[in-house]
């Protein structure tokens, strides 16, 4: 077993860890680590594949890129299982989703500052958000950055359908919404996503890319970390098993862990740290009773209306559609623009499921295509509305399998466990169906695929729903934010993990509540004011050491 020293080590290598990885090591006197067990991205043909928008479809097939995950829908009702990808290579998840760019409703950070997080309200996460964005849209500086290392903006050459369904929206009273990370969420548009000419910008070539050459950041890919080290409440080192040897890496200031909302609390039981009555029935020695390490599992419920392209403009791939393919394939190499620039998932928006709610409780995702999952490729025209909860009252967990860190943890997402999620999802349905029979959507839309017309009842419409819901791939919360006050909390407001020395969480793991919208953005910003706080500690303990110091000499 080989010895590595390090400052700081970040463990995990996707949306927040690249970020705090760059500020990190943008002190040339700081030794930084970023263990990633995936492969990198810099490896051809992987890296060909993960620049294109929709390349995801190529990529989550493949276990060498995605853990394949897998959610047990429910723990009382029947055992169905869903799937839930997640990257698993240098850029974590924002190398394999959709490429959206949304940072969630301003409500929703303020209520997280009101539950005990003192600074990460929106006025407090706005800055965070805006220091490492470069806007391409025609923005508000008030909302949008303009000089950071991500690029966001629209999709190139938006479908022509994706148009249409803006249209209709506002027939059916929903306002056309210009910028989804402004000052307002209601209504429809096109969404932001993190692109540049034409190709996806995921968070490592954003912040690794510019910086591979430092020399004082060692980026360690295919290494697995089984276990973090604890010695008289410091956490010290980790250990990682790379290329089939064994390894500690020493960390003299911080671990941070950036593994992600199965992968941080995950790693954080195999090293002790967790609900104690789990961890002894592994047998894995307790250093801190955390009772909330992997529980407040949260995601946006979703259940896709799938319809007829009858004007043949959506993606698909057959005999009939393939010299049309070719010519999108050439102006793509050629220009960056067209189909292949899509991210599918280009448009969608925001409302309400009844009266007299204050802000949106529905996300609506439209698919170009008839894609309901990233294996699929469809081979007839179509098109999918996604109809996701915002804020689902549902809660899942995840459990150990065994004290082993190659065999994954069982995740229960427990979707549906209220009424109010499901009767949220069945009016998400009624409103889609309702947009549909807008004019602006009659050159269009043929038939509905799915659930189809006679599925009509409220009660038939709540059988589709239990029996189909699924994951749009956005699980937060299982190493839960809060002060000590707070039983389940598994950080503080700074993210140090409660009661264990230079050790913290830094992703999308320490939502206390999902945010309204997809989950990268924010994950990003997490990682922006992690890397903040932990620079600020440095200066304040490098300040206090030197007035020791001068004490010490003075007497």
């Amino acid at each position: 077993m080989s010895d590595i020293h390090f400052d700081y080590v970040v463990i995990g290598a996707g949306s927040a860890g690249c970020v705090i990885a760059n500020r990190l090591s943008a002190d040339s006197k700081m030794r930084v680590a970023l263990v990633e067990a995936g492969e990198s991205d810099r490896r051809f043909p992987l890296n060909l594949k993960v620049k294109l928008p929709f390349g995801n479809i190529f990529l989550l097939p493949d276990d060498r890129y995605n853990w394949k995950d897998e959610f047990i829908a429910s723990e009382t009702g029947p055992d169905r299982r869903i799937p839930c990808p997640r990257g698993k290579l240098v850029g974590g998840c924002s190398a394999v989703n959709g490429t959206v760019y949304m940072r969630g409703h301003s409500s929703d950070y303020d209520e997280w500052e009101a539950l005990g997080n003192t600074g990460w309200g929106y006025t407090d996460v706005l800055p965070a958000f805006k220091a490492h964005e470069n806007s391409a849209l025609n923005v508000n500086h008030a909302y949008h950055g303009t000089d950071g290392e991500l690029n966001t903006g629209t999709v190139p050459t938006p479908n022509e359908i994706s148009g249409a369904l803006i249209n209709a929206g506002a027939e059916a009273g929903h306002d056309a919404v210009m910028d989804f990370n402004g000052p307002q969420q209601d209504g429809f548009g096109l969404f932001s996503v993190n692109q540049k000419k034409g190709m996806r910008q995921s968070s490592a070539e954003a912040f690794l890319s510019p910086i591979r050459k430092r020399k004082n950041l060692t980026i360690l890919d295919q290494s697995l970390v089984e276990k973090i080290n604890v010695e008289e409440g410091r956490a010290k080192s980790l250990t990682i098993t790379r290329k089939g040897q064994r390894q500690t890496i020493h960390a003299a200031c911080e671990i941070i862990v950036s593994a992600g909302t199965i992968n941080s609390p995950h790693l954080l039981m195999l090293s002790g740290i967790g609900p104690k009555s789990e961890l002894e029935q592994h047998g894995i020695d307790v250093i801190a009773d955390l009772p909330g390490v992997g529980q407040n599992l949260q995601d946006h419920p979703s259940v896709g209306v799938a319809f007829e392209d009858i004007a043949g403009k959506t993606l698909a791939l057959s005999l009939k559609t393939l010299p049309k393919l070719a010519i999108q394939a050439l102006r793509y190499m050629l220009t960056r623009k067209g189909v292949f620039a899509s991210n599918v998932a280009e448009v969608g928006g925001f409302m309400r499921s009844r009266k007299g709610l204050n802000r949106p409780d529905i996300q609506i995702t439209y698919l170009m295509g008839l894609k309901t999952a990233a294996s699929f490729v469809p081979r007839k025209h179509g098109f999918v509305a996604l109809v996701n909860i915002c804020r689902p009252n549902s809660r899942g967990r995840i459990e150990l399998k065994s004290a082993s860190p190659k065999d994954r943890p069982t995740l229960f997402a427990n979707f549906l466990d209220t009424q109010e999620d499901v009767n949220t999802l069945v009016a998400g349905i009624r409103g889609i169906r309702e947009i549909m029979t807008k004019p602006a959507m009659a050159p269009y839309v043929g038939k509905e695929l799915q659930p189809g017309a006679q599925v009509q009842s409220d009660e038939d419409l709540q059988a589709y729903v239990c029996s189909t819901v699924a994951t749009v791939y956005h699980p937060v919360g299982t190493c839960k934010m809060g002060p000590d006050t707070d039983p389940m909390a598994v950080v503080d407001p700074q993210l140090r993990v409660h009661g264990i020395k230079g050790l913290r969480v830094a992703d999308a793991s320490i939502m206390p509540n999902i945010v309204a919208g997809n989950t990268s953005a924010p994950a990003m910003m997490i990682g922006e004011k992690a890397a903040a706080m932990i620079l600020a500690d440095h200066v304040q303990s490098a300040r206090t050491a030197d007035k020791t110091a001068t004490t010490t000499h003075a007497a």
